[in-house]
């Protein structure tokens, strides 16, 4: 403050002054406090600070109990921060003066804040960069690249692993999935083959219409009769293609209840929707075989 501040004038204390947390400038590491009494006033000096590890504890230049000086004084209050972190720090000076008698004791709290800097650690310069230092010279042309110029190389060479990484995993992933397609065709193939190189009789009948209960047969439906003969050297994509007239879409079959139940296979009750009218739909037996 650039004025004068007074808490007790005339023996009268000034409450409304006391109430102030006043800011100490961070740059300010001393208070001064000029006080002198008419008669004889003992006096008790104490500190309190809220953070001890951003600020020391308060020292003054003099003693903490004695008699308040008849002349007028200065006496002063030292706030060093420790410089350990960054805080603003509340600090509480009390000062009890006695007047006469033990009993007559008035109590003065003063506050105070101060924000407390963290000290940051000094470079260490070698003697040699010292000496020369006025003699270094800039060359643009022979300078190492900037902080920000590191950072892009960095980048991008990041960027080019990452983009490399992923490539080496989709083909991976692609040649795992070629792989697979060409072993199920494989197994296909040979459970196809030993499904139709099995010995039979001259002709082999693969569609048939009976029932599960040997009902009369439904001789709407074709048969694929293959003769023996042509079992030898027939391949899926031929025998596909045999069985191609007298596919049925699995769209057009519902299947229902569970008639019978086997090992390797059930028979279902279905609804089969007619291919040219879909509206129209047929009641038949369905064979599943796994």
């Amino acid at each position: 403050l650039d004025a004068e501040l007074s808490y007790v004038r005339n023996d009268v204390v000034n409450h409304y002054a006391l109430s102030f947390n006043l800011l100490i400038p961070s740059e300010t590491n001393n208070l001064h406090f000029s006080w002198h009494a008419k008669s004889k006033v003992e006096y008790r000096l104490g500190f309190q600070v809220d953070n001890p590890m951003a600020m020391a504890m308060p020292q003054a230049n003099i003693s903490l109990q004695g008699e308040v000086p008849r002349t007028l004084s200065v006496f002063r209050v030292e706030l060093s921060c420790t410089g350990r972190l960054d805080s603003e720090v509340t600090i509480l000076m009390q000062l009890n003066l006695t007047i006469n008698s033990s009993k007559n004791i008035t109590v003065l709290n003063f506050k105070r804040r101060k924000m407390c800097y963290r000290k940051l650690e000094p470079e260490v310069k070698s003697p040699t960069s010292d000496k020369n230092s006025s003699k270094a010279i800039f060359d643009p042309v022979n300078a190492a690249p900037t902080t920000s110029t590191r950072v892009f190389y960095i980048s991008v060479g990041v960027c080019c692993a990452v983009i490399f990484l992923v490539a080496i995993i989709l083909a991976v992933l692609h040649l795992h999935s070629m792989k697979r397609i060409e072993l199920d065709d494989s197994i296909s193939d040979s459970s196809s083959s030993q499904g139709l190189s099995q010995p039979s009789t001259q002709t082999t009948q693969y569609l048939r219409a009976d029932t599960p209960n040997n009902a009369t047969p439904v001789t709407s439906y074709p048969t694929l009769r293959i003769e023996k003969n042509d079992l030898k050297s027939v391949t899926l994509m031929e025998a596909k293609a045999k069985v191609k007239d007298i596919a049925i879409s699995r769209e057009r079959i519902t299947l229902k209840d569970v008639l019978q139940e086997g090992t390797f296979g059930r028979i279902f009750h279905g609804i089969l929707i007619e291919e040219k009218d879909p509206s129209k739909e047929k009641q038949v037996f369905v064979k599943t075989v796994k």
